[in-house]
């Protein structure tokens, strides 16, 4: 019960949507095999609530807005959200329902469409990280000199890591399900909210956030890893190894995804490039997403360049954060 939240909007948002967590995972999932998001071309009743849902979960995170959080993170209480978690938190929602959008609304768009969607939440997020962040140690990096924790948080740590990557990965390869993968990712975001929501009151302790999250990320990366196969999550592995041993100066995020993209597609360019005299429809569409996302990066650029605002270097007091995570 909190001032705040007088009318009970974002706990009323939150029962429906923990209630629809357990109706996909639960019940959907057992008596199908999927998450049940089939698009137009399921039960037109369903699709209704497929988009009410997704917009349940988008307006659970939005409405976070409402509650006074603390404007920096601090240090030596990692599980208190603070402003820059809780946009992250928003954003990374909205890319969850952008993608569902995109495969339900446009069923036929381009491959890139995904991708590129994907890629502005991504610069968003960055953006926001360069007005409420902490050089050095922010929601999603924290640099080694700030890194000092047990060998067994330095490995969770990675792990939680790792399976965002996965969750992006899912997000920007093409599949039969992707309506359920975009909605897949959303229970790490809101299961990790809700838990340092409850340590915050003092409810439950860190260790219990712990569990419940890894839980929730066992659940969400067993679908990832079985609706996108072995040879694809290999492939993010091997991304996400090379965005964490590359040198911070040189691991650039969006090169290590257009890699991972590259590698994904490999066949197929190599068949263009072999088979094909003349550009294909495919081939103009594929360029023409290239050029697309250049230009959305490059603006960003721009704009960071005309707009520069860098986060304030702080000297933590004690360093909780894990490794390099996207």
């Amino acid at each position: 019960m909190t001032r705040e939240d007088p009318i009970h909007l974002h706990k009323t948002l939150g029962i429906l949507s923990v209630l629809n967590f357990f109706y996909r995972y639960g019940y959907c999932y057992l008596s199908t095999g999927t998450l049940g998001y089939n698009g137009k071309e399921g039960n037109k009743h369903l699709y209704i609530l497929d988009w009410l849902t997704m917009l349940i979960h988008t307006c659970l995170a939005l409405s976070s807005i409402i509650f006074r959080v603390p404007r920096k993170r601090i240090s030596n209480k990692p599980m208190v959200i603070y402003e820059e978690y809780r946009q992250h938190a928003m954003v990374f929602t909205v890319r969850c329902l952008v993608v569902f959008a995109i495969v339900t609304t446009f069923p036929t768009a381009p491959g890139w469409c995904t991708p590129v969607a994907v890629m502005a939440c991504h610069l968003l997020a960055d953006r926001i990280t360069s007005i409420h962040g902490t050089a050095g140690n922010t929601a999603v990096r924290a640099t080694a000199k700030h890194a000092k924790l047990s060998p067994f948080y330095q490995v969770v740590g990675k792990l939680y890591s790792l399976y965002q990557f996965l969750a992006i990965g899912s997000h920007v390869l093409p599949n039969d399900r992707l309506a359920d993968l975009a909605f897949n990712a959303i229970i790490a975001i809101q299961s990790s909210a809700f838990m340092m929501t409850l340590y915050r009151k003092r409810i439950i302790r860190g260790r219990t956030h712990m569990v419940v999250y890894a839980f929730c990320l066992l659940i969400s990366g067993f679908h990832i890893v079985r609706l996108i196969g072995w040879w694809s999550c290999v492939l993010v592995t091997v991304t996400f190894l090379l965005r964490i041993k590359t040198p911070r100066a040189w691991s650039n995020k969006y090169v290590c995804w257009s890699i991972f993209l590259i590698m994904s597609n490999w066949s197929w360019i190599v068949d263009t490039m072999t088979t094909s005299s003349t550009l294909s429809v495919s081939e103009i569409s594929t360029l023409k997403g290239i050029f697309i996302a250049a230009s959305v990066y490059g603006l960003f650029k721009v704009e960071r360049v005309m707009f520069k605002t860098q986060p304030k270097e702080v000297q933590p007091k004690k360093s909780v954060e894990s490794s390099k995570t996207d």
